[in-house]
C-alpha cells in the first residue's frame, strides 16, 4: 500500500479535467505548457499527477522521485511501468513502450495505489 512519496514535481496547466485523475500518468498536450492523461504504452508520458486540478487549473506532476501511482491490474515489485489505455500504471516488456518507471510494491486490482520510482526511459 503505498504511503507517501518523495518527489520532484512541476506545474502544468490542466488540458481537460483531471478531476478524477489523481495518481494517472500523463502526457504533454498539443497546447504549450499543458497535460493531458495518457492513453498508451507508446505515449511520450512525463510523470503522474499528484492533485486533481480541473481543466485550466494547474497540475501537480511528479517527475523525479518516488510517487503515488494507479495501478490497470496485478503488478509486482520491480516491474517496469508503462501507461495503459486508462492512464494507469500497468506491467510491460514491449520493446519501444515508454516506461514512466519501476513499481517499488506489488498488487492485484485494478484501481490500486502503488508507489513507483519515477525513471522515464524506452524499453
Amino acid at each position: 500500500m503505498a504511503v507517501g512519496g518523495d518527489y520532484r514535481s512541476i506545474s502544468r496547466l490542466a488540458t481537460a479535467t483531471l478531476a478524477t485523475s489523481q495518481f494517472k500518468i500523463v502526457k504533454p498536450s498539443t497546447t504549450a505548457g499543458e497535460v493531458k492523461v495518457g492513453a498508451a504504452a507508446t505515449d511520450k508520458v512525463i510523470g503522474v499527477v499528484q492533485n486533481n486540478p480541473a481543466a485550466g487549473e494547474v497540475a501537480q506532476v511528479a517527475v523525479h522521485g518516488v510517487c503515488k501511482c494507479l495501478a490497470e491490474a496485478s503488478v509486482a515489485a520491480g516491474d517496469h511501468i508503462a501507461c495503459s489505455t486508462t492512464a494507469r500504471a500497468k506491467t510491460t516488456t514491449t520493446a519501444n513502450d515508454h516506461v514512466i518507471g519501476i513499481a517499488l510494491e506489488a498488487c492485484n486490482a485494478a484501481g490500486d495505489v502503488i508507489e513507483i520510482l519515477l525513471s522515464p526511459s524506452n524499453y
